[in-house]
């Protein structure tokens, strides 16, 4: 899935806000008054027969996946979701039917999932960015979640994946992947510029200056772009500029959200090299996302920035010999822009512990099966047991990038108020590579705009 920037409006959260502000954790049958405790108390006999609804991205596909439970035929987000979602259906030992309750659109799913916060009646379960999560934990719109009464083992996670799932001391969802930034190679382009090893794989430049001396190789051999990036209308060129800034061991924001680092020697290097890239003639700063993938996918360029979700699609449908790698370490240290798609449990009204539980059920179901998940999609399961399993290093390209998961996905900034200063750093950084804004002034001034709207 593409992540684009996340449509959360301050209105419909302060809606949301008051509404669920009052809301107790009370539910249908005797409260003890810890609400956790409450959830886990819940029997089977009480779950039987429970529907509950799920609101999720991913696209709607229930025409291809009516009654399949087979988890061997997905092939896309989409598909995969829907299919696990009906094997739990069919084979949950409780009962519990799972509907979904709109969210086929991701682009915008955060606008149909605030709304339904606004008007008071949330699904039972839904899907959060983890960098999303902060905001809505501390407005009290999700609840937290015991996964170890639950029997869902994080200590199986990653730390990245672990880390995106918790808030101020607590645990407020369930993680069901990690999705990153990857290199994606034509590899005849890089045979063709003498740029490979002696096995005939790509040889990935290791520094920056590394990366600018074979992008030039790759423009005087072959006359193409060395590297296509979504710099127009995309949040691609912050991804770029911010894993540059943490391979050079910055950060942008403090853990705490209480410190902006942008306005620095690190983040000046990244974005005089992005703008390089743009000057030298070895990217194109006229391409969206659609534009960028359809130059790599025509031959047009050697390398594609772009994520995990993409590593299925091309390895079927690259008209060259393509190869997914481990983006490249050009500063200090390994890091590459990450996200996560987790799990979380709506407050309700009603507080309800019996659908509370039926809704960690299905959570743990999920984690449990993001093995499914990852080798359908592209993504990177969140359990290293998966991770290390022969299934998933078997599964197209999926070794390639193993580093990535284990070690060099870098969750950005887990804080609230994520979404308006990652829009601001945006939009000051792309004034520099689409209107010549001087790079000194763009980042002074993303520096005031983001302490701004950390200060809200």
């Amino acid at each position: 899935m593409r992540t684009k920037r996340i449509a959360m409006t301050t209105s419909s959260f302060a809606v949301a806000s008051l509404l669920l502000a009052g809301c107790s954790a009370g539910n249908t049958a005797a409260s003890s008054g810890d609400l956790s405790k409450d959830i886990a108390a819940v029997t089977a006999e009480q779950l039987d027969g429970t529907t509950i609804q799920m609101s999720r991205m991913f696209g709607d596909c229930e025409e291809t996946t009516a009654g399949v439970t087979d988890t061997s035929k997905a092939t896309s987000e989409c598909e995969a979701i829907q299919i696990l979602t009906n094997k739990f259906n069919a084979e949950n030992e409780f009962g519990i039917t799972v509907e979904r309750l709109g969210g086929s659109e991701w682009a915008s799913y955060y606008d149909a999932f605030n709304a339904s916060l606004a008007g008071g009646a949330p699904a039972d379960i839904a899907n959060l960015h983890a960098h999303a999560l902060p905001d809505y934990a501390a407005r009290n719109s999700v609840i937290p979640i015991d996964t170890d009464a639950m029997g869902i083992d994080l200590a199986d996670a990653s730390d990245a994946a672990r880390g995106g799932v918790e808030w101020d001391g607590a645990t407020y969802a369930v993680p069901f992947d990690l999705h990153a930034i990857l290199a994606h190679v034509n590899v005849d382009l890089f045979t063709q510029a003498g740029l490979v090893n002696a096995d005939g794989t790509p040889k990935l430049p290791t520094s920056a200056e590394e990366f600018l001396a074979d992008a030039k190789i790759v423009k005087e051999k072959t006359g193409k772009f060395f590297i296509s990036i979504a710099y127009a209308n995309d949040p691609m060129g912050f991804r770029l500029f911010s894993m540059l800034v943490n391979q050079q061991g910055g950060e942008l924001i403090s853990d705490d959200g209480k410190t902006v680092n942008i306005d620095t020697p690190e983040a000046q290097n990244a974005l005089e090299f992005i703008n390089t890239l743009v000057d030298e003639g070895y990217a194109d700063r006229t391409v969206d996302y659609a534009g960028s993938t359809a130059q790599f996918l025509a031959g047009d360029s050697a390398v594609l920035m772009n994520g995990t979700w993409a590593v299925n699609e091309y390895a079927n449908t690259a008209p060259f010999t393509y190869q997914v790698a481990d983006f490249p370490t050009l500063y200090e240290q390994p890091a590459t822009w990450a996200a996560s798609h987790t799990w979380v449990i709506p407050r309700q009204k009603s507080g309800d512990v019996v659908k509370y539980r039926a809704a960690e059920e299905f959570a743990k179901f999920l984690y449990n099966n993001t093995d499914t998940w990852a080798i359908a999609t592209g993504h990177m399961s969140p359990r290293v047991s998966v991770l290390e399993s022969d299934a998933y290093l078997n599964a197209v390209q999926r070794s390639n990038y193993v580093e990535t998961a284990k070690n060099n996905a870098h969750l950005v900034p887990h804080i609230k108020n994520w979404q308006p200063a990652e829009d601001a750093i945006l939009e000051q950084i792309s004034s520099t590579w689409l209107n010549d804004k001087d790079i000194a002034a763009a980042l002074t001034e993303a520096q005031a705009r983001v302490e701004q709207a950390l200060s809200k």
